[in-house]
């Protein structure tokens, strides 16, 4: 409940605004397993939402990971990701590629080379 702090109600700012009305992010490969990092870059300029994101993606982190730690629905923490993206504050990794066991190529290959 709002006790009447003109200051505090100057705090909360609805996130359409950060967003600038965008609900989804235009960038359809962003999904919850994107993972990304921080760039290095002086984040004073961004508002306090964004340099949260920022911060917490020290390391490699998926965007999943970033809405839990925000707690914010995924809609909306991708379009922030996005944003953050497009200003270069954040690099984009690549989908985690799968390892294939050495005996199972092994098995292909010696198939192969019957036919």
């Amino acid at each position: 409940m709002w006790d009447g702090d003109e200051g505090a109600a100057a705090e909360l700012v609805p996130l359409y605004v950060l967003l600038n009305g965008r609900t989804s992010p235009r960038n359809i490969n962003l999904d919850l397993a994107t993972s990304v990092i921080a760039r290095p870059a002086d984040i004073k300029r961004l508002e306090p939402e964004y340099q949260e994101i920022v911060s917490i993606c020290g390391v490699w982190i998926s965007i999943a990971e970033i809405s839990a730690y925000l707690r914010l629905p995924l809609a909306i923490t991708k379009v922030m990701v996005e944003v953050l993206l497009d200003q270069q504050y954040l690099d984009i990794g690549a989908p985690a590629e799968h390892k294939i066991a050495l005996p199972l190529l092994e098995a292909v290959l010696a198939g192969l080379e019957r036919l």
